[in-house]
C-alpha cells in the first residue's frame, strides 16, 4: 500500500501515515456529494432549490421552488451554509469533500 499523499510504501494498514500523517482511512460519515457542486449550484439555481434537489432533500428542494428561494433570503444563507462546509446531505452527513 502506498500513501496518496507523499507516495512512501506503508506496510499493514495503518490509519495515518507515518511519513507524512496523512489519514489513509477514509471517514464514512462525510457525504460523497461535493462542497464545490453544492455551492454553485446554490449561487446560481439556488432560487430554484436545485442545490437541495442535489443534495437529496426533495421537500425542502421543492419548498424553495414554489417560494423562489424564500424570495432570496433561503438561498442566500444556503449558499454561505454550503461554502463553509456546514451543509449536510439528506442523510445528515456533513459535505466535506471539494
Amino acid at each position: 500500500m502506498f500513501c496518496s499523499r507523499c507516495g512512501k510504501e506503508i506496510a499493514g494498514s495503518p490509519a495515518f501515515c507515518s511519513n507524512c500523517g496523512a489519514n489513509l482511512v477514509e471517514n464514512v460519515n462525510v457525504s460523497p456529494k461535493s462542497r464545490l457542486a453544492t455551492s454553485l449550484l446554490a449561487w446560481y439555481l439556488g432560487w430554484l432549490g436545485v442545490h437541495r434537489f442535489y443534495l437529496g432533500k426533495i421537500g425542502t428542494g421543492i419548498l424553495m421552488l414554489v417560494t423562489f428561494g424564500g424570495l432570496g433570503i433561503w438561498t442566500i444563507i444556503d449558499f454561505i451554509v454550503a461554502v463553509t462546509g456546514n451543509m449536510k446531505d439528506k442523510d445528515g452527513r456533513p459535505i466535506e469533500k471539494w
